[in-house]
């Protein structure tokens, strides 16, 4: 099936902010909820800042649910400066403008923010699943959960290899880590019996989206791939110059921490553009001057964006 990444702002965006029913599955599978979620509405994703000067945030997706509480989405596909911080301010922009002037404090709901990662956030290769609140330093006991960080390290859920596809949250990790991996252990007529996954699945198909926004979505892979070969190639060639012998060992790694590096570096650029030609009054000759590409890859994103 030609389908487009699921991790990709445009394959993700498509799947849980457009479909209400499939966003909701995801959260009550993947979240620590006291209670499941019902139903939900979609809330603008632009968080703006609390002052002129402050930083304009945009989120993958955010909702709120019929017990009032919200949560934030996204899908981080490549290491940044300054995640974490960014995501603790988008929450605490959430809790904090949630009640008016007047509102008592009480009627604040609490704050999820899911974030799934294509990428190490911890050093331990077990550890995949990370859950984050309030707590008291020392015993741990009391802790508090109206703002609650949740971070899933694909990549390590992957590697382990310990799945059951008769449950739902592991089939959305499945999903979420790649879709093409159901056709190696079910038939369709198994994955019909899976509607929602079933049609997560179909949403990407390559029908589904606009000439623009598929010729916007090649060109990004296009750039990703020879920034991450040229990435490759120098660091292939530092580690040459550098290691006496050339030793094998020596090459396959920097070989692969420069096609990561490359990787993690093209899409944060990309991430980036996307971000500036959402949030800024920046002409796309300036974008592009900006940030080193020219102005025809920018033009294609503006097209992919909108």
């Amino acid at each position: 099936m030609n389908i487009i990444d699921s991790k990709s702002d445009l394959g993700f965006k498509k799947v849980f902010a457009e479909r209400p029913h499939l966003l909701m599955s995801l959260l009550n599978n993947l979240l620590p909820l006291s209670h499941p979620i019902v139903s939900l509405e979609y809330l603008s994703p632009e968080l703006t800042p609390d002052q002129e000067d402050g930083k304009n945030t945009i989120v993958d997706v955010r909702c709120t649910d019929t017990h009032g509480r919200h949560f934030i989405v996204e899908m981080q596909v490549s290491k940044q400066a300054g995640f974490v911080k960014r995501v603790i301010t988008n929450m605490t922009k959430v809790y904090s403008r949630q009640l008016s002037k007047v509102d008592p404090y009480i009627l604040a709901k609490p704050v999820f923010s899911l974030n799934l990662l294509d990428h190490a956030l911890s050093a331990n290769e077990n550890k995949w699943f990370h859950h984050y609140t309030l707590t008291e330093r020392e015993l741990h006991e009391d802790y508090f959960d109206e703002l609650n960080l949740i971070m899933i390290e694909l990549p390590k859920w992957k590697k382990l290899n310990i799945f059951d596809l008769e449950k739902p949250k592991d089939r959305w990790l499945m999903y979420l880590s790649d879709p093409n991996m159901f056709s190696k252990f079910l038939t369709e007529k198994e994955l019909a019996r899976f509607n929602e996954i079933s049609e997560a699945i179909e949403v990407l198909e390559t029908k589904n989206f606009t000439p623009e926004q598929i010729r916007g979505y090649e060109l990004y892979l296009d750039n990703m791939r020879v920034y991450v070969t040229n990435m490759s190639e120098a660091r292939r060639e530092g580690i040459e110059q550098g290691m006496e012998q050339g030793k094998k060992e020596g090459i396959a790694e920097g070989k692969a921490e420069g096609i990561a590096e490359g990787r993690n570096q093209v899409m944060d650029n990309t991430f980036s553009i996307l971000d500036e030609l959402k949030s800024t009054t920046l002409s796309i000759e300036q974008i592009a001057e900006k940030h080193h590409v020219n102005v025809h890859y920018v033009e294609q994103l503006k097209k992919y964006s909108s």
